[in-house]
């Protein structure tokens, strides 16, 4: 049947999710090879564009960022090789406004970085290919929390959207938003987001100008993400300062 094709599928692209995405980078290069002058005949407006993507960018990232803050112990996460896991089902905070936040966020980060190429034809493929790719995650992902939550997931999912959040129906959660969990889990988003952009940017000045440069902004936030990416992950793994006390359960409602 094909919903069990789909969860084979997406139980691959789950245990690599971290990595696949990547692979629309070439593509995106290439398209910016192909330009010899700046959008709108203009470094300044490019520059423009460039940081209203890497603001959009940011959006995502600050989506994440809330989740894994409000998210439960043993739920959320970037647990690949372990496969799925879910100890207890979120529904409040940013699970309130939408089933798969994570997702959305990275939906909203990787929709930034394809604008950035200044290709509405690439954007547009590349969201479109992302959209099959998370579908066939998200089927896995239910099919599994159905599987242990049965009629409690059911319930929820009647009045929680997939991707597209509600704009209202925010329902606080049980447990006081935790800084660390999001420190712990989105450093690594916001190195990405840096080292994706200030490598197009590269790319693209060689295009117009045939010159390996970065604009000064991205130089300075490149060294800025790295050196925090660098510290995080070492406190991370070196220390407990950015673990939790004891576990994160929600208060029952």
């Amino acid at each position: 049947m094909l919903k069990i094709e789909m969860c084979r599928h997406g139980q691959f692209l789950f245990r690599h999710r971290t990595y696949l995405p990547l692979v629309l980078v070439p593509f995106g290069i290439w398209q910016i090879l192909q330009y010899d002058r700046y959008v709108g005949g203009s470094h300044d407006f490019d520059r423009i564009w460039d940081w209203a993507c890497f603001a959009l960018a940011l959006i995502g990232v600050a989506v994440r960022f809330i989740s894994a803050g409000y998210a439960q112990s043993g739920t959320s996460g970037r647990n690949a090789k372990s496969g799925q896991i879910a100890d207890a089902l979120n529904r409040r905070g940013m699970y309130s406004l939408c089933r798969h936040p994570l997702y959305l966020g990275n939906l909203i980060m990787y929709t930034a970085i394809l604008l950035f190429t200044k290709s509405p034809w690439f954007a547009l493929a590349g969201a479109l290919a992302l959209f099959i790719y998370y579908e066939r995650i998200i089927a896995t992902e239910e099919d599994y929390l159905f599987g242990k939550f049965g009629s409690a997931y059911t319930d929820w999912s009647a009045t929680t959207p997939c991707l597209i959040p509600k704009l209202t129906g925010w329902q606080k959660a049980g447990i006081a938003f935790s800084v660390r969990a999001g420190l712990r889990s989105e450093f690594y988003s916001v190195a990405a987001v840096v080292v994706s952009m200030y490598i197009l940017d590269i790319v693209e000045h060689y295009a117009v100008e045939k010159t390996w440069r970065a604009d000064t902004e991205w130089n300075v936030l490149l060294v800025s993400a790295l050196a925090i990416y660098f510290i995080l992950r070492f406190l991370r793994k070196n220390t407990s300062l950015l673990d939790e006390p004891g576990p994160r359960v929600e208060a029952q409602a």
